[in-house]
């Protein structure tokens, strides 16, 4: 099956062949017809498409899947707020918005316009361009609350303003990553967001897995349109999860190797620092990426890697927005080939060289695995994935093994060459201890979680 078999115009067909995209996968195929079609029983009057929730592996393709339909519609009505697309990070935001920007040019010219709205930016600003009327905004629900809730507050004064914007022209709405939306602190950001907008409208729910959460929106959308005769939301899974071959909670996709590496939680950094230099001498064109469970430690192991000669780059929370860009950026680009990061970065991002994926510590949650490993071994590539697992963390690896519903392989190293580099790896990580207490690291990190809670606390 083509994208022209699935209604896809002649335009975007030639912008996806330019790029070297000619054969759907797999969510392509399930979603992209009843996003475009329409129910007339539903939307008559609207002529938009079908509400969609799509549970679908990491790196399937999800993102093409809603953009490609978006921006289809908007070659018939160009209209100001045509869709909204939440995300849960930044990054992500970013991301999304640069593939909408590149889908968007048709025969060499951009058609619409693509607006990212995420914090780190002056609210000012971004309230002034809202008012522009973009036609595609792509926002983390923190910041779009906040300029909501800025505009309510100058309605409610009679305040003249030259900013005024609303979504109650918006057609659809996509909720990305949405079993993190929907699980996460975003809950009174979100309701507002949806407040905001118009009752007749198209939702789109995208996520890797199939979490408790996703279950009850989509129960809750089912009971919904029955109460008001209308048709329900359309569910696409991939095959072997709707039948049940896998777990509904997070399938791996079968081109990504999953092994594991047992050892004393002392050696941890030893291995950690052999593995990586190992594959980085065998695959001299990869990236890797090192997930960590918390900021500290992932400062702290890029501090180590970088002092034992292994150039690395950092993205955590507590980073300032201009320095989680320039990691990116680096990284993306290869100019440095090692990535530390918390799971910040295991939502949705895209390295097309991302051929290796280490995860320092055991995630605490399984679907946190897979969100991690997904960023290796997309559109069908090969990759591996690698976690470190010490005494204390057998556990949470037995819990990612049933999560996924397959067993990790043993990974096989070298322990004399590991023992050989411990003593200086240690010397390195103390070293790098001290560097995280010079620059009062624990001290940032509380001063970014007060501002946290003073957020929460004035938007209640």
């Amino acid at each position: 099956m083509s994208f022209a078999d699935l209604g896809v115009c002649s335009e975007i067909l030639e912008l996806l062949k330019d790029k070297g995209i000619t054969k759907p996968t797999e969510v392509q195929r399930g979603c992209i017809p009843p996003i475009l079609q329409g129910n007339p029983n539903v939307f008559s009057c609207l002529s938009i498409g079908m509400d969609v929730v799509a549970c679908a592996k990491t790196g399937s393709g999800k993102t093409a899947t809603f953009l490609i339909p978006i921006i289809q519609s908007l070659m018939t009505e160009l209209r100001p707020f045509y869709a909204l697309i939440i995300t849960p990070t930044r990054e992500l935001a970013h991301q999304i918005g640069e593939q909408a920007a590149g889908l968007n040019l048709i025969r060499g010219t951009s058609l619409c316009n693509v607006l990212v709205i995420t914090g780190g930016r002056s609210i000012i600003h971004q309230g002034i361009d809202l008012a522009r009327g973009p036609h595609i905004v792509v926002a983390t629900p923190g910041r779009l609350a906040d300029l909501l809730r800025t505009q309510q507050t100058a309605s409610e004064s009679e305040e003249v303003s030259s900013t005024e914007w609303s979504f109650n022209r918006t057609r659809v709405v996509v909720l990305d990553e949405a079993d993190r939306l929907l699980e996460d602190n975003f809950g009174k950001d979100l309701s507002l967001i949806m407040f905001a907008l118009p009752s007749k409208r198209q939702t789109l729910l995208f996520s890797a897995t199939f979490s408790d959460v996703v279950k009850a929106a989509v129960n809750a959308s089912r009971s919904a349109a029955a109460e008001q005769n209308k048709q329900p939301p359309l569910l696409w899974q991939p095959p072997e999860m709707a039948s049940g071959l896998a777990t509904v909670g997070g399938a791996t996709v079968d081109t990504l190797s999953q092994y594991y590496l047992l050892m004393r939680p002392e050696h941890k950094e030893a291995f950690l620092v052999h593995t990586v230099d190992q594959f980085l001498t065998a695959n001299p064109c990869s990236l890797i990426m090192i997930f960590t469970n918390k900021c500290k430690w992932c400062h702290l192991i890029g501090l180590m890697m970088n002092s034992l000669g292994i150039k690395s780059v950092l993205l955590h929370s507590v980073m300032p927005q201009r320095d989680r860009i320039s990691s990116l950026t680096r990284f993306r680009s290869s100019q440095v080939r090692v990535l530390i990061a918390t799971d910040l970065a295991s939502r949705g991002l895209d390295f097309p060289t991302v051929d290796i994926v280490i995860n320092h510590n055991v995630p605490i949650r399984p679907r946190d695995y897979v969100h991690r490993v997904g960023r290796t071994a997309r559109a069908g590539k090969a990759g591996l994935a690698l976690t470190l697992c010490d005494l204390f963390e057998i556990k949470r690896l037995k819990a990612i093994q049933e999560f996924i519903g397959k067993d990790l392989m043993a990974f096989e190293v070298n322990e004399k060459k590991v023992a050989k580099i411990i003593t200086e790896v240690s010397i390195a990580r103390r070293d790098a201890e001290r560097k995280l207490d010079e620059i009062r690291f624990d001290e940032k990190r509380e001063i970014n979680k007060a501002k946290k809670i003073l957020k929460v606390a004035s938007s209640d």
